[in-house]
């Protein structure tokens, strides 16, 4: 792997790269048309994709918008398949050196880490720490302003033309000119988590919280009072404003950690994890997508069993026994 400030366009559109790129971007996406087009001819495809890398004609810049309840409605932006492939060559490289950058407790999108390793370890600071700030920003892939993102890659990165790539990415997202990430795409999900590291070392650094925890736009620390958890709150309000162009909402909490944190989808406590109704409501909808698909006659017993599995994931690692053998004494409605 090339030192940080020599990643150029040879090494995106290296052969290899674009080829291991390639099957990264296939997962789940054999079923495609445009996957399995660019699959009918792989070796011209990637040829051409190299020669486009290397002429500074990528991405093609088209997007497939559709919405999704991940528990709210959410618009998500998917680059059509040949983009897909350019997004991953890039983070193949750069990929590592932007998660190198980050401190340890951030957890989004990180091998090794994730969602529960973010809860585990907000209880860990739960157990330890008095008082507690939970904060997320308003809009925050929507948000995100590509001059103050493109200031961040520059200080990474030193190569013309891989920031070039990487402006023509952000220019050719949908939206108003100058600010916002597509929610679906990976180098949106790199960058998202890499505009907000300023916030963590300031947190840690310059207001000296005992403690923290980021989840993408999900932040919380924790301090030894109440007093000093508002002041750091009222500081990483007017930080992130004028640092990022960023707005803390306002339903950002301070609390004893005592009487649990809600985050992620659990109420973190000291001594367990509970459900949150959100994560409730994520696991009925997940329940009753499946069952619909069974009283319709697209799945069979077998298949709304697996279904049923995987909505119990929602609900795992919490203490909810009670709660979920009530919910598994249901049965769905079945029209005559």
């Amino acid at each position: 792997m090339p030192h940080r400030s020599n990643i150029g366009l040879a090494d995106v559109a290296d052969i290899e790269t674009l080829t291991t790129a390639f099957w990264q971007a296939a997962r789940g996406k054999r079923l495609r048309r445009d996957m399995q087009s660019f699959a009918a001819d792989l070796d011209g495809e990637l040829a051409r994709l190299r020669e486009d890398i290397l002429a500074g004609q990528v991405p093609e810049g088209r997007w497939t918008s559709f919405q999704i309840f991940d528990p709210k409605l959410r618009q998500i932006l998917a680059p059509c398949f040949r983009d897909r492939v350019l997004h991953h060559a890039l983070m193949l490289h750069i990929g590592p050196v932007l998660e190198r950058a980050l401190v340890d407790d951030t957890f989004a999108c990180r091998p090794g880490k994730g969602s529960l390793a973010a809860v585990l370890r907000a209880q860990h600071h739960v157990r330890r720490f008095p008082w507690f700030v939970k904060s997320d920003m308003r809009a925050y892939f929507a948000s995100i302003d590509h001059a103050a993102l493109r200031g961040v890659l520059q200080r990474r990165f030193k190569n013309p033309g891989l920031l070039a790539l990487c402006n023509r990415i952000l220019e050719r997202t949908p939206g108003p000119d100058g600010r916002g990430l597509p929610i679906g795409a990976l180098t949106s999900q790199f960058f998202a988590n890499t505009y907000l590291d300023a916030l963590d070392r300031y947190l840690l650094e310059t207001l000296g919280v005992r403690a923290m925890v980021r989840y993408m736009d999900d932040v919380v620390w924790w301090c030894d009072s109440r007093e000093t958890a508002k002041a750091t709150l009222d500081a990483a309000r007017a930080f992130v404003a004028q640092e990022r162009g960023l707005e803390v909402k306002p339903s950002a909490l301070i609390g004893r950690s005592t009487q649990g944190l809600p985050f992620l989808g659990f109420r973190v406590l000291p001594g367990t994890l509970r459900l949150s109704l959100r994560r409730r409501r994520r696991y009925t909808a997940a329940r009753a997508k499946w069952e619909a698909e069974f009283i319709a006659g697209r799945i069979d017993a077998r298949a709304l069993q697996t279904g049923y599995a995987s909505a119990l994931g929602i609900t795992a690692h919490a203490e909810a026994t009670a709660w979920r053998t009530a919910e598994m004494a249901r049965r769905p409605t079945i029209d005559a």
